[in-house]
């Protein structure tokens, strides 16, 4: 196959965004996409990291593109005031233009983004992946076709690459910053490649072999998950993911292990505790939070878990809130049916709190048979340690529990056939 037959099958009907930086790789990139049929636009990102060549690259694309009529767009990123603590500027660089390709093609309607990786790229990931220890996922290296990506240079070393532009009289910028061994993936591309290559000469190729049978691999392993997902599923209520422990225990461990590592259990140890634990265990990956309660697994993502941490402090009613709960309040001097619960406003001091639930805390359950604490109550009502975590009580003046949010009123605030005036409560509105 040579590099003119590298478009070949591409839908002629969709439209597609070229990522051109101005190297060798995306200039061929550029050059073919003009040569074709196909409806297209260039993005090139300017990260300011290495001052005049930075200027020079984005000048070449500029130029390459307006003598040809190819609609650019162009971005500039202060990448280093951007930079936070311990990140990478490479990965600062990267999530930059990755954003910002995301969010032009969304504006401009753009069907793919295409790139100019190819096959150095792809063997060079393949041992950072091995370096970090990565599995059969992260050693298969990158698709020809990924989402929305595409990378069509992706079965061509560059020095093929080099040759057809220097055939064709392509322009280039090469980027100095390549040659560097301040890098880790230059490291890879100057010293260990070469090693290689100098034993077998095919060793690109063979990599690449490798690493599609490691995708076919991947692509197997991933099938068998989404069936143990679908078995294992119980149920899927706002936000949160359930499946039985049962059902994770029985199947082939690193079944489960590729499941629950899809919400950022990626140690094998930290799921061999999950599949193994009891109801109350609660555990913790960078994005999701996990509670074990009786044989059930529930998974939350952390950004939806909000709680409070102080109390709301409730002066006068009417009173509506969104967040972490959605309660409303409000005074009627009829009892109206739809409301969850009503109580009697006169037997209520101002200010009211509405807060989290905590040990300790005991009220009267309105038709029960006394004084309870909060904790035994939820409990006797089988609600879950992940439910727990978000139950509030709304109190009055003295701290004592009207409601039980959700759940049950107390029975000191209930009202009477001598009820003049009503508290209405609205609760999940």
């Amino acid at each position: 196959m040579k590099v003119t037959d590298s478009l070949s099958g591409l839908a002629i009907e969709k439209k597609y965004l070229l990522a051109v930086s101005g190297g060798v790789d995306s200039m061929v990139l550029m050059h073919l996409f003009y040569n074709s049929p196909y409806q297209f636009s260039v993005v090139h990102c300017n990260f300011q990291l290495r001052g005049e060549d930075s200027l020079s690259d984005e000048k070449l694309v500029r130029e390459y593109c307006y003598a040809r009529r190819i609609e650019l767009f162009v971005k500039s990123f202060d990448t280093l005031k951007l930079k936070k603590n311990r990140e990478s500027i490479e990965m600062v660089a990267r999530n930059l233009r990755y954003d910002y390709f995301r969010e032009l093609a969304k504006e401009q309607l753009f069907d793919y983004l295409v790139t100019a990786h190819h096959l150095n790229d792809n063997v060079e990931t393949f041992f950072i992946n091995l370096l970090r220890g990565s599995g059969s996922k992260g050693l298969s290296g990158m698709k020809k076709i990924s989402n929305f990506v595409l990378r069509p240079l992706l079965s061509f070393p560059r020095k093929e690459i080099v040759a057809f532009a220097q055939e064709n009289s392509i322009p280039w910028r090469e980027d100095a910053s390549n040659y560097t061994l301040e890098y880790l993936r230059n490291k890879i591309r100057h010293k260990i490649i070469p090693e290689f290559m100098d034993i077998s000469p095919e060793f690109l190729r063979q990599v690449d072999k490798s690493m599609s049978i490691l995708h076919e691999t991947q692509s197997f392993i991933e099938f068998k998950v989404q069936e143990l997902q679908n078995e294992a599923s119980i149920t899927v209520e706002e936000g949160i993911k359930i499946f039985s422990l049962d059902k994770l225990k029985k199947a082939d461990f690193i079944l489960s292990y590729h499941l629950l590592s899809q919400y950022g259990f990626t140690n094998k140890e930290d799921c061999i505790n999950i599949i193994n634990s009891q109801t109350g265990n609660i555990f913790e990956s960078n994005t999701f939070k996990v509670w074990i309660d009786r044989g059930r697994v529930l998974l939350e993502e952390k950004k939806k878990n909000v709680s409070i941490k102080n109390s709301i402090t409730i002066k006068s009613i009417p009173f509506m809130i969104q967040e972490p709960v959605a309660v409303k309040l409000y005074e009627k001097n009829i009892r109206e049916s739809n409301a969850n619960e009503i109580v009697d406003l006169d037997k209520i001091e101002f200010p009211l709190t509405l807060r989290n639930w905590q040990n300790g805390d005991v009220f009267y359950p309105i038709n029960g048979l006394g004084k309870k604490k909060v904790s035994k109550y939820l409990k006797d009502s089988k609600v879950s340690n992940f439910q727990k975590e978000k139950v509030m009580v709304l109190c009055n003046k003295l701290g004592e529990i009207i409601w039980l949010v959700g759940f049950r009123l107390d029975d000191r605030f209930k009202v009477s056939d001598t009820s003049k005036r009503f508290l209405h409560l609205f609760y999940n509105l």
